[in-house]
């Protein structure tokens, strides 16, 4: 009798195992059944880069907007935290010129030219006596194209160091390909021609006569003389601020107003920028150093320089290109445009002679 009730005891409790089974197969079930249709399984950046160099996936676009998700190109998985956009971080460590809290920085998901019309002359209004015609005044424009460049660099890693759970992927990736990129793109936005290339500071904005100084080098004078050689309408603007490179950023800290106190004013809040003359001062690697004949300097409103990126920020790799020597070669571009918009608005130094 007893042997027949443990066996009782034992088929109820496997029934209700059962039971129980089934009933997280039903609910495992309806959660499928109500799951929305476009869910995708979630990929991080770091598998997303070794999926890359195993050969599993062979590009993957990354966004440029910081703490967004994207999609990639070739098979839908949900991209956790924007990479592209810790790549424009690091490309912001190397020069000012995109970063969108100093210029004005359209980004585009394509590489379509931008048409924007540049007023020439605006529209004004004149004294006109009673009863008679008012003069017609008709604002005259021109028209610059964004168009989208290409550049990029190269990256080659280790088959161990891809390999290795214990590297930080995405934060070497991003420094690498950032600090790559962002050298190639703000020396480009500095210097270039505007011919078959982006317009630069350099081409797009103005003169003011330099005065004279050691080595070509700023004083007091010549900096009250760059900054009111802007029009107030620019100069006023919450965007309007200096840009040099570091050395002549020293030499200037060391000049002091007609009442002996420093003209450059350390920011009190660190990631904010310092002063010169009230004006917020940036650091330009790809700005020449002051000499003589150099222009070191750069003023004026930095709304007006227009800086377009495109198409994101693509990764593409190559097991093959160093097959000999077991390392995986990883390629990053991006495309960019600039111009300034109006060349009255940023005007710059030229050092004269001793």
């Amino acid at each position: 009798r007893q042997a027949k009730q443990e066996l009782i005891d034992s088929l109820r409790a496997a029934e209700a195992r059962t039971r129980a089974v089934e009933s997280e197969m039903e609910r495992a079930e309806e959660l499928r059944a109500t799951a929305p249709a476009d869910s995708a399984p979630v990929e991080t950046v770091a598998h997303i880069l070794r999926s890359l160099a195993r050969g599993e996936k062979r590009s993957h676009v990354f966004e440029t907007r910081a703490n967004s998700k994207g999609t990639t190109t070739d098979g839908g998985f949900t991209v956790p935290e924007s990479f592209g956009g810790r790549i424009i971080e690091k490309m912001l460590t190397v020069g000012p010129l995109l970063n969108p809290a100093i210029v004005n920085r359209i980004t585009t998901s394509d590489l379509r030219d931008i048409p924007f019309p540049i007023e020439n002359a605006r529209a004004h209004g004149t004294a006109t006596a009673e009863a008679a015609t008012y003069a017609i005044v008709t604002p005259t424009f021109t028209e610059k194209t964004l168009k989208a460049y290409k550049y990029g660099t190269l990256v080659v890693a280790s088959e161990e160091l891809l390999a290795s759970e214990d590297v930080n992927l995405t934060e070497f990736f991003a420094r690498n390909m950032g600090v790559g990129v962002g050298t190639a793109v703000n020396n480009i936005l500095t210097t270039g021609t505007g011919t078959v290339q982006p317009e630069g500071i350099v081409a797009g904005s103005s003169a003011v006569t330099g005065g004279t100084g050691v080595s070509g080098a700023p004083t007091y004078a010549s900096l009250i003389d760059l900054v009111h050689a802007v029009d107030s309408m620019y100069a006023s603007s919450p965007s309007a601020g200096f840009q040099m490179r570091r050395s002549t950023l020293g030499a200037v800290r060391k000049i002091v107003d007609t009442t002996g106190q420093p003209i450059f004013v350390p920011s009190p809040v660190a990631g904010l920028p310092s002063t010169i003359l009230g004006y917020n001062v940036y650091e330009n690697p790809d700005i020449p150093a002051s000499a003589a004949n150099a222009i070191s300097v750069y003023f004026g409103d930095w709304s007006y320089f227009y800086v377009r990126q495109a198409g994101g920020v693509e990764v593409k790799v190559s097991n093959e290109a160093y097959f000999t020597s077991d390392q995986v070669a990883f390629k990053v571009r991006t495309w960019v445009d600039s111009f300034v918009g109006q060349t009255e608005a940023i005007k710059w130094f030229k050092g004269g002679t001793a």
